[in-house]
């Protein structure tokens, strides 16, 4: 996978989030350096979060993104250094208010659109994606959940900062040409809105 993460890169993704809910932490941050480095080695203004893992992110000054529950952020936020950049995943604008009361700088709102990784969850819809954002106003939320280069421009209608993306860019068959399509249709729905 860190392969692929790379060509993602490649194509012009700047920023990647770093997850394995399975592994164990210390095998976590064995590999995650090395793979920082062939992030950084293609581009060096990559941001680069991990997820779950606060020990991880302090060790190695990674930005940080929760995923348990939105009291856990304000812990983790005394912990971490204040530049740090600490977002977490929501699925309702009540729990994303709730990260962001606890010091979440963003949020990942999804799932938007139904996902092949996760078939069990009812897509939210873009009615809720726009409440969320509206909600919490200033606060960047980023949708995630079923995003493709054609259905993204509604998300950022609806307000959304960004989107998130996985299986469309890392299960591609070309990670670097599918980031590449993503961020012209990024491109071309920021033009369309200036209009």
């Amino acid at each position: 996978m860190s392969d692929r993460i790379v060509e993602a890169v490649r194509g012009g993704v700047r920023w990647v989030h770093l997850r394995d809910h399975r592994a164990k932490s210390s095998a976590f941050e064995l590999v995650v350096p090395s793979m920082i480095a062939r992030i950084r080695s293609v581009a060096t203004d990559t941001g680069i979060s991990v997820s779950g893992r606060p020990e991880v992110a302090r060790h190695l000054s990674l930005h940080y993104h929760g995923r348990t529950h939105p009291d856990a952020i304000a812990e983790a936020r005394k912990s971490l250094a204040p530049s740090t950049v600490i977002g977490y995943s929501a699925h309702s604008d009540d729990e994303a208010a709730d990260a962001v009361a606890s010091g979440a700088d963003y949020v990942y709102f999804s799932p938007v659109f139904r996902t092949k990784s996760k078939p069990e969850a009812d897509p939210v819809g873009l009615g809720a994606l726009r409440t969320c954002c509206d909600r919490l106003d200033s606060t960047p939320v980023f949708a995630l959940g079923g995003i493709t280069p054609e259905n993204l421009a509604g998300c950022l209608d609806a307000g959304a900062h960004g989107v998130a993306v996985l299986s469309g860019i890392l299960h591609a068959e070309d990670p670097t040409s599918a980031a590449e399509f993503y961020l012209e249709a990024l491109r071309h729905s920021h033009q369309e809105s200036e209009r």
